[in-house]
């Protein structure tokens, strides 16, 4: 009996020591889990402090960006301005483009015309003036001229526009030659002046006005002779007005005036035997007659086409600016938006 006594006690004994060991343990886990909580959420603090220090830097750095992006936005636009000062200052390696007046006045009255053809009185250039000038043109560059726009003004307002598509086609076989109207008298044209398109393969490009013309019947007409018809602008945008802005006093910076423009080097026009590296520098004899102004003229403004020694000169002349430009404020011309008709007012060209 003793000894099963003692068993027992040795039993109970040895599961208190269990017990008391548990809970030693117990209590060690608690401490040593609470060392580990202490530091799990001292490194979680340090974490913190680092995710606020890389949310700090995020910012700083998408500032950074953006104002990457600004400044090579800016230097994309100037990039961009210095390769079209360049194209503008270099000479072209033959003239792509001349324009030339069939009739300076117009039928059309438009708000800030660069032609001043709404302020032309009726006048018609020379056919013989013209056929001497084609002739001189085609010996001075061989005949290597890539299109030519017969405009105005209005054309189609000259009676004789055949004899002029006949003429340019004779001198230049090789080049495009567009008649650029507004259209309002294509319907009207006799049948001679149909085939002479078709004849001296002349394209019709009109610019599209918001008038009323019948441009259905225009175009049949212009697939019964097989004469091309393309807008000038677009099929679906009809024009806006412009508003070009002269400085009369001739205060512009002529290198800046001559590279910001979408004319200069361009839109060439040949006028009595000179070349101009623009149309306003070659009509601005209507502006002055017409509001008894003085912006003048030089012989440096043109180039004669009979006093030229040789292409490259013309070339080379077209590519610079001239003393106009002075009066040509670019920073000011702007498009003021769905097309206007004109009150002949100076005001349209002054600030």
């Amino acid at each position: 009996m003793l000894c099963q006594k003692q068993i027992k006690r040795g039993g109970g004994q040895n599961k208190l020591k269990s017990f008391i060991q548990n809970k030693k343990l117990w209590i060690l886990s608690l401490l040593k889990n609470a060392k580990q909580h202490q530091k799990i959420k001292a490194r979680l603090e340090i974490l913190e402090n680092q995710n606020i220090h890389l949310t700090i830097q995020n910012q700083h750095l998408e500032k950074s960006i953006q104002t990457l992006k600004e400044q090579n936005k800016i230097l994309s636009n100037q990039n961009v301005a210095t390769i079209h000062s360049l194209h503008k200052l270099t000479p072209q390696a033959y003239l792509k483009l001349i324009e030339i007046h069939l009739a300076e006045h117009c039928n059309l009255n438009c708000f800030s015309c660069s032609h001043f053809s709404q302020l032309s009185p009726k006048h018609f250039p020379s056919l013989e003036q013209f056929s001497k000038d084609m002739q001189q043109l085609n010996s001075i560059t061989k005949g290597l001229i890539g299109r030519f726009h017969l405009m105005g003004g209005e054309p189609l307002l000259n009676p004789n526009c055949k004899d002029f598509f006949a003429v340019t086609r004779k001198f230049f076989p090789d080049s495009a030659i567009w008649l650029v109207t507004n259209g309002i008298l294509l319907e009207t044209q006799p049948q001679e002046f149909w085939e002479s398109c078709k004849e001296n393969n002349i394209e019709i490009h009109p610019t599209k006005y918001p008038i009323k013309i019948d441009w259905d019947l225009i175009e049949a007409q212009c697939k019964t002779y097989g004469i091309p018809l393309t807008f000038f602008n677009n099929a679906k945008i009809e024009k806006t007005s412009l508003k070009f802005v002269l400085e009369p006093k001739g205060n512009c910076n002529p290198l800046e005036s001559f590279t910001k423009c979408g004319m200069a080097n361009n839109c060439i026009q040949l006028k009595e035997g000179k070349l101009y590296p623009c149309n306003i520098a070659a009509n601005i004899g209507i502006f002055n007659s017409a509001f008894n102004q003085n912006l003048p003229l030089t012989a440096l403004d043109s180039i004669d086409i009979y006093k030229a020694k040789d292409y490259r000169e013309i070339l080379q002349f077209l590519a610079k600016p001239i003393p106009f430009c002075r009066f040509c404020n670019l920073s000011k011309w702007q498009n003021i938006g769905e097309w206007k008709t004109s009150k002949k007012e100076i005001t349209e060209y002054l600030e």
